[in-house]
């Protein structure tokens, strides 16, 4: 188990006496962790949260599991000092001889309903100390709900078809690569899977794969001299209506229906609308969703950003030319069973720099690993309201 310097002050800071084990109950586990919960901006509450860091620190390699459940990255500020703590405990065992609860850490791994921020560390404990047991372990992770537990059983698939491949076994390679395409959801190894299954003859469709929302309509320009479209409020966003007309920057606009044929589902703002400088768009959509819950809206995007759902706003990042990335925001939204309209907010500024005339996005939409969700693009006319 690696540790951070940081982690080693600390440590060092405590002291041999504040490293003696102590048994505490589940309910007390869980009464150790509030001060931390409770930390807010700028430090506060930081005082109470490092004694009750050292208190977490100096627990029995017993109270590992409970400690390591209550990870999540819905907690981020809880989440970090619990990192330190927990690298603390298990040292204090490895350095000790002492044994560490191995069953109830794997029984962790296995709970899908606990957060996979804690899951993953959880593994990563048990790689340290029993490898064969957490390698046993990886081929289960294939449809788990934590992407960095499906990337170990996607990589080891990845392997295996690898080798297969190499002793012209083509068929059993096919097959493992198409079974490792169905279940993976980061880039690089998607890509990576689509190449080899091409290779083989195999069809791929990288957009269908992701769920990139492929279909939309487009109106602008409005205007956005000085930035200022970003906060002003331009019709679409009081009432969508495919078959009007508004004033925009440059006079009469009217939305333009657009399908992207990009691998990864990219829109090109500039050759829909034109390029512009100082703009602002609209890029809308509509989509049928079988059933009803919270899903994941993850978005990239060039320039600045605004994200609707059924006329909320759910994200808003005022920043420009900061590269795209897949993935690179991300919002969750609680999707109606049936019809659900996103409406996007897209500004261009007067940079005239070549590394600044791009003016483009793509969207997507999945579960909480990045697996996209079923949907289909919904009928799309008239008025949203």
């Amino acid at each position: 188990m690696r540790i951070t310097a940081l982690l080693l002050a600390l440590v060092v800071c405590l002291g041999t006496n504040a490293l003696a084990w102590v048994q505490e109950s589940s309910g007390n586990v869980s009464k150790i962790l509030e001060p931390i919960r409770k930390v807010g901006k700028s430090g506060l509450g930081n005082i109470e949260a490092q004694k009750a860091w050292k208190q977490i620190a100096n627990l029995s390699p017993d109270a590992l599991p409970e400690v390591l459940a209550a990870m999540d990255a819905s907690q981020p500020v809880l989440s970090n000092w619990l990192r330190s703590a927990i690298n603390a405990i298990v040292e204090k065992a490895n350095g000790n001889t002492k044994a560490l609860p191995l069953e109830k850490i794997t029984a962790l791994v296995k709970d899908t309903s606990k957060p996979a921020l804690g899951r993953k560390l959880a593994f990563e404990i048990l790689q340290s100390a029993d490898k064969d047991k957490a390698q046993s372990l990886i081929p289960s992770f294939i449809t788990d709900p934590a992407a960095e537990l499906r990337r170990e059983a996607i990589a080891l698939l990845i392997d295996e078809g690898s080798t297969q491949k190499k002793a012209k076994k083509d068929s059993e390679a096919k097959a493992t690569f198409r079974k490792a395409f169905m279940s993976a959801s980061d880039k690089d190894q998607v890509d990576t899977l689509a190449k080899e299954l091409k290779g083989l003859g195999e069809t791929v469709d990288l957009p269908a794969h992701f769920g990139f929302v492929r279909t939309w309509y487009l109106v602008g320009p409005f205007d956005n001299t000085k930035n200022k479209g970003f906060d002003l409020p331009y019709p679409p966003e009081k009432d969508v209506k495919l078959d009007a007309s508004y004033e925009g920057k440059e006079g009469a606009i009217k939305w333009i229906n657009f399908t992207t044929e990009d691998s990864y589902g990219v829109i090109d703002i500039n050759k829909v609308l034109g390029k512009k400088k100082e703009a602002t768009a609209y890029a809308f959509t509509r989509i049928n969703s079988p059933a009803e819950g919270t899903v994941y809206v993850r978005a990239g995007c060039i320039t600045s950003l605004k994200i609707f759902h059924d006329g909320k706003q759910i994200f808003a990042r005022d920043e420009y030319h900061h590269g795209m990335t897949m993935d690179q925001h991300a919002a969750p939204i609680h999707l109606k069973k049936g019809v659900n309209d996103i409406l996007l907010k897209i500004c261009q500024n007067n940079q005239t720099e070549s590394w600044a005339q791009k003016w483009e996005f793509q969207l997507r939409l999945t579960d909480f690993a990045g697996v996209k969700i079923p949907y289909t693009i919904a009928k799309q006319e008239g008025s949203a309201k």
